[in-house]
Formats: C-alpha cells, structure tokens, sequence
C-alpha cells in the first residue's frame, strides 16, 4: 500500500492502533516510510517504538529515512544498525545502500569504508549494480576519487548512475580534465548511454574550464544522438555559453523552451548581467512577470548584485519595489541584500532604513551595516553599531571582527585594537586566518609594525594571505629591505608568490627607489613564476620609472604592455611628466589620453598642471577652456581637522 498523504497516514496509524496492528511490522514500516517522506521525524520514530517484533525490513526503514537527511540527523542511520546488530540482525544489501548513502551525505570516508568492509566479509552485493553504484557515490562525494574510480573499474556491469556519480563529483570538485577524460571512457561503452544528467554533469565541469570547444562539441554531440533537451540540459547549456561570451547562442536555447519557469528566467538573467547586457535583462525580468513566474531569492541576487557593482541607485530602487511588491522583504536574506546593495550605491540611509526595519537582525546584517559605514569612511558610526549589537547580547564571528578591525585601522588607535586582539584568543578565533591577517594590517595602521610582526610569527604555518599581509604591513610604514627579506624568505620556503604579493614588492620598490631590483622582479613574474603582470604591477613599474625621471622608458613599457585600459598608468606616467617639467613627452600623453577618457576631469587637470609646471600658461588656459566646454569640473578637495572629538571640515 502506497501511502500518499500525510494526514491520511495519520488517520490509518489511529485505526491501527484502535484495533492493535500498529505493532504489525508491514504496517509500522509503512507508516515509517510515510512519515519520513514528509519530514515529520517524530512521528517515524513513534511509529518504530510501537512496532513489538522488529526485523531487518523494520530496521532498514529507519536507516534508509535517517540516510535520507541532508543534515546531522542522518548520522542517526549509524546508531540504529548499531541497536539492529546487538538485536541479533544482521544488515542486507538494502540497508547497507542507505548506509552509503548516509556516509556520501555526511562526508563520513571512515564509515563508509567500514559499510564496504562489511559487504566484502558478507558477501553482499559483489555484483549487485545498485551496491556497486552506492560505493562509487559514495567515495567520490568522500572525496576519494581514486577509490571511487577503482571500484568503477572493477565493477562488471556498469551503470549510467555509476558512471554519473563520479563525474558529476569530479566536475564539482573542480577537476574538469578528468570529468571529460571518464566521460570519454563511459562512452567506449556500446552497451550505455549517457542521459541528461551525464551530459549536464560534463557540460558543468566546461564550465569550469571555461572551454567554448568543448561547449559546443558536446552540444553537437546531444543533437547528434537525439537527446530530449529537457530543461535541465538547456538550463546549465545557457549558462556555459554565457560565461564563454556566446550570449545569441544562449538566448536560442532560451527561446526553444516553450514552458519556462523561475529557475530558466534566472539563469537567463544572470547571463545577461554576466555579458554586461543590462537592459536585456531587464527586458527578460518583465517577461518573467508577464508569465507569471515568481522571483525569489536568485533573482534579487543577479539583479541587486549587478547594479550595486555599478552603483547604479535609481535600478537599485527598482529592484527594492520588486522585492516589497512581491512580499520578499519578509526573507531576512533578501533584506540584507537590499542593505548591501544600497551601501555599495552609496546610499547610506536607505540602508540604515532598511537595517531599521529588520526586527529579527543576524549577525550578517550586523556586518552589513558595519561594513557600509567603513566603506565610506565612518569608522566611528561602525564602531558603534558594534557597541550596540554587543547590547543585544550577539555573538561577534570573525566576519563581524575583520569589519570592526577594519574601522579601527582607519581610526588608527592600537588601544582598542589590543582589546579585540585579547578577545580573538579568548573565543578561538586565532585559528582564523582572515581574522588574523585583518589584525596584521590593522595594527600595521596603527603604527605598530612590531606587534603585526609578533602577530605573524605567532602562527602556525602562514598562509600565503599572510605573507601577503605582511608584505603589505611593511610596504605601509615604508620599509623596503623587510619586504624584499620577506620576499626572499618565500622563496627559501618555496612558496609561489601571486599577484598580490608582487603589487606590494613593486610598490615597496617603487617608493624605496630601487629600479634595478624593480625590473628584476618584474621581469620574474612572467619568465620563473609563470604570474602573467596586470594592470596594478604596470603602473607600479611606471611609478618606479617615473618617480627615477625614467620617463622613455616607463612609456615604452606602457606601449609594449598588453593591457586593454592603459589609462591608469598613462595618468601616472603623466604626473610623472609634471613633476620633471617633461612638457613634450607630457602633452603626447595627454593626448593620448583625452581619446581614451574625454569625459574624465581629473585627465584635463593633470594636463593643464604639465603646461603650468613649464610656465606655459597660455596651453594650460586652452585645456581648461576645453574642459569647461565639455562641462566638465574637477571635484573639489577637503580636509578635516580633529579638536575635542569633534571633527571641522573646510
């Protein structure tokens, strides 16, 4: 009997115990089955104490319900075949499918391990396909691929869900080469065929490649063989072809969907946001209003996401009246990202509003709004949002700690700093490496280079993000031959710097003078360290070059690099040019880069200052005129002065 409804299940769980079969173990199991499937766990457990003689079958239905869980309940399958075993019962094939299961979902190799043991010494399974199938889930979700990989191969009959099972792991644990490597193997099979989900599984791991070739041969590959492109296929095929820039090739499989719903309409959209296409997304948000389908969460996220990176308010304002129209600010998640989003949009207010409203705050919102003051330079105000989210009674976590550090450093007192620095030990959150590397630079900011040191020494094999941070920490304070020590330091460790670490070497470099070792270590990146120079490492090098009167060959650089927006080192080659009275190599930059950003005020300033500094006033009137004309303005400057805590801006 196949129990469908939940309260009709209750009802005959009534009748049984009215007339006293729910000790009848057919009964009781189904019963347990029932109450699993809908999630009311108390009733299954209810349902198995009542059961008077249990067997196997009544035992594996608590295993396979518990086994089912995605969360620590699922560890309870374990404690009930421990209880079965000490009944005198041993576990069949069955149960010990649920039990794979329950290890895959916990991640639990040891457990796992233990359930093949077992299957081994009993006999269990050895050709069973759906056992042999569980056993490769099983090891892959583990973590053990090779393990996994092995049992595949010695398994006579394979499966698609076998085969599934590995590949879809390989492809989320990144490892795209092997995922298409066991695809081609599954394929050299006559006897199989992959389906959908082998095919989405596969397309995903080129989409960590980021692989357009391999995209669309495996599209050829479904047309090809005839296979439905049911929604999930089409779903992750839109979302490949997006990240590799063929948005018309998206936007056809898109439109071959005759039912579509929520989940289509966000992948769509985020395509869209993802090739900078916004109005076209836009476009296709009203169409999934005109059929019906309802935002949710993941569609706030692409579109709230999007306009806050580029500070787009008035799109920002629209996206909070689609969340209010559609009853989403109820969700504490959507309402902290609208707070995000209207920070990052520079709209401080509305996001205090926002934060206002919310009754039932998390720590995430707490961040949020600690982070939005920090961003715009209002340590003081996140200092006190601290203060009183502690009133609340709420526990700090190491993001609300990296934001309150983060405050300070702008603030630039190390009192304070000492105190979270004691309470960081205190709650164990030492052992966070974002938390411990905020502290290294905060109390670099505050003056303290010796306690940042003494900080990172402390720990227990640094990260590269710690090396990083103090390299940085001592590139703040201007010390050079630490930093070059550090650097030589990581190469005695073997530890392969990133791109990080060179912007702060360069950098140091660059105001300690030292061109030689600049373009040692420059010329490194590429050739020994295989880290390809971006646009931060260019414009350290033209500091370095400018700041040396290295003028011709800083522009050299800048004209052989292989940057698409040479504007930001242009503009530094160009105050270079100011400060040594270079006025001709001056005015060709500064042509150069009026074509490249004419609405730029600040590119009009620099080049009327060059014509200036050479006493050349009659340019430096022609520029400004220019300027005017185009009704450009250069933004006014400021300064505040601190008496008495009270801070006076001019």
């Amino acid at each position: 009997m196949e129990l469908m409804n939940i309260e009709f299940g209750r009802s005959v769980h009534v009748d049984a115990f009215k007339v006293g079969l729910n000790g009848d173990r057919f009964i009781g199991s189904s019963l347990i089955a029932l109450y699993f499937r809908f999630g009311s766990i108390k009733d299954a457990e209810r349902a198995f104490i009542e059961i008077i003689d249990k067997d196997v079958v009544v035992y594996t239905a608590m295993v396979t319900g518990y086994a089912e869980l995605t969360d620590f309940d699922a560890r309870r399958a374990f404690e009930i075949v421990t209880v079965m075993h000490r009944e005198g019962l041993n576990a069949n094939r069955v149960t010990l499918v649920s039990l794979l299961q329950a290890a895959g979902q916990l991640r639990e190799l040891v457990q796992g391990r233990s359930v093949h043991c077992y299957a081994l010494r009993r006999g269990i399974g050895v050709s069973d396909e759906v056992l042999q199938t569980s056993l490769v889930d099983m090891y892959a979700k583990c973590g053990a691929i090779s393990i996994a990989a092995s049992v595949l191969r010695q398994t006579k009959k394979k499966t698609v869900a076998s085969w599934n099972a590995l590949i879809a792991r390989l492809s989320q644990l990144g490892q795209s080469s092997e995922a298409l490597k066991y695809f081609c193997l599954m394929k050299q099979d006559n006897n199989l065929f992959p389906d959908s989900i082998t095919l989405a599984n596969v397309l995903s791991a080129c989409s960590n490649w980021n692989l357009v070739q391999h995209t669309t041969s495996l599209h050829a590959y479904i047309m090809r063989r005839n296979i439905q492109l049911d929604e999930v296929l089409i779903t992750t095929l839109i979302e490949l072809y997006s990240k590799c820039y063929k948005i018309k090739r998206a936007r056809i499989l898109f439109d071959h969907l005759i039912c579509r719903d929520t989940i289509v309409y966000n992948v769509m959209i985020s395509a869209y946001l993802h090739n900078g296409l916004v109005e076209e997304a836009i476009n296709i948000f009203s169409d999934m209003i005109r059929e019906a389908a309802r935002p949710n969460f993941a569609t706030v996220v692409s579109l709230s996401s999007a306009f806050a990176d580029v500070g787009d308010a008035r799109k920002g304002r629209w996206v909070h009246g689609i969340v209010i129209r559609y009853g989403l600010e109820l969700d504490l998640d959507v309402s902290n990202l609208i707070m995000h989003m209207y920070a990052k949009c520079g709209q401080i207010e509305n996001a205090k509003m926002i934060f206002d409203l919310i009754t039932d705050k998390d720590l995430v919102s707490w961040t949020v709004m600690m982070m939005s003051y920090v961003n715009i330079g209002l340590a003081d105000e996140a200092t006190a949002m601290f203060q009183k989210m502690q009133r609340t009674g709420a526990e700090p976590d190491s993001h609300v700690i990296v934001t309150l550090l983060q405050a300070h450093g702008q603030l630039g007192s190390s009192e304070p700093v000492k105190e979270i620095h004691g309470y960081i030990y205190r709650t164990c959150l030492v052992e966070n490496i974002a938390t411990m590397n905020s502290l290294i630079i905060t109390y670099a900011k505050c003056g303290r280079v010796d306690v940042a040191e003494a900080v990172f020494n402390g720990m227990t094999g640094p990260e590269l993000a710690s090396w990083n941070t103090m390299i940085a920490a001592y590139g703040i304070h201007g010390y050079c031959t630490q930093v070059l020590e550090m650097f030589s330091q990581m190469q005695r460790e073997n530890l392969k710097p990133d791109e990080l670490t060179f912007s702060s070497v360069l950098s140091a470099c660059s105001h300690a003078g030292l061109v030689e070792e600049g373009w040692r270590i420059f010329s490194s990146m590429n050739s020994y360290y295989l880290v390809a120079p971006q646009e931060e490492h260019y414009n350290c090098m033209v500091d370095l070059l400018g700041r040396a009167g290295q003028l011709e060959e800083a522009y050299n650089l800048v004209r052989c690099s292989p940057l698409r927006d040479r504007a930001s080192a242009m503009r530094t080659l160009l105050a270079a040019c100011k400060v040594h009275k270079n006025t001709k190599l001056g005015e060709l930059i500064g042509q150069e880069l009026l074509d490249l950003e004419p609405q730029v005020s600040g590119t009009y300033a620099l080049m009327s200052n060059v014509y200036a500094q050479s006493d050349n006033w009659n340019e430096a009137a022609k520029v400004w005129t220019t300027a005017r004309q185009r009704r450009l303005a250069k933004i006014p400057g400021y300064s505040l002065v601190e008496l008495n805590e009270c801070a006076c801006g001019d």
